[in-house]
């Protein structure tokens, strides 16, 4: 769930907990709107929280709780950390998720959803979360690579070689 109205956003955050649909909540820009309550709310009936160091920083003064404390009421919590990487927060643990080279940063608008494609790729797919988090992170580095929001283009071949080069593992087929 994506940011939308701030109504909307309740409503479609209860109708999927309501209906037993697993959703990644990415507040985004729409974060502000919302008061503590209001996240705690949204985060008990999401699945997945994915926010990135600023809105991590909003979400914990705004709910008074630590990262590791929101973490319990999901099956992941993931902040991206720009060229820091990422990290996954889960019952079992924190997973810190490298960043990957890149060859030169050209725009970083539509990282964030290019990461979260890799993040839905990997929870689809049910592969481990040291994986879900890597394949994440390589699509974020291929989108910084390209100008504008969506002009990126790998086929599957490249991605698992690039993937291969970037982590030290290939991909299972």
């Amino acid at each position: 769930m994506s940011p939308d109205g701030k109504q909307a956003m309740l409503d479609h955050a209860r109708q999927f907990y309501e209906s037993n649909i697993p959703f990644i909540f990415d507040p985004g820009q729409g974060l502000p709107m919302f008061s503590g309550e209001e996240l705690e709310t949204i985060i008990r009936q999401a699945s997945y929280l994915t926010v990135n160091d600023y809105e991590s920083e909003l979400v914990q003064e705004r709910t008074q709780r630590d990262l590791e404390s929101l973490g319990t009421d999901l099956e992941a919590l993931i902040v991206t950390r720009g060229g820091k990487g990422s990290e996954i927060l889960r019952a079992g643990g924190k997973l810190r998720i490298p960043a990957v080279k890149i060859s030169q940063a050209l725009d970083p608008t539509g990282c964030g959803d290019a990461y979260r494609a890799g993040l839905l790729y990997g929870i689809t797919n049910e592969l481990d979360w040291e994986t879900i988090g890597r394949i994440a992170s390589l699509m974020g580095g291929i989108k910084i690579e390209t100008h504008g929001t969506q002009n990126h283009r790998i086929s599957r071949r490249e991605f698992e070689m690039r993937f291969e080069a970037s982590f030290g593992y290939r991909l299972a087929a």
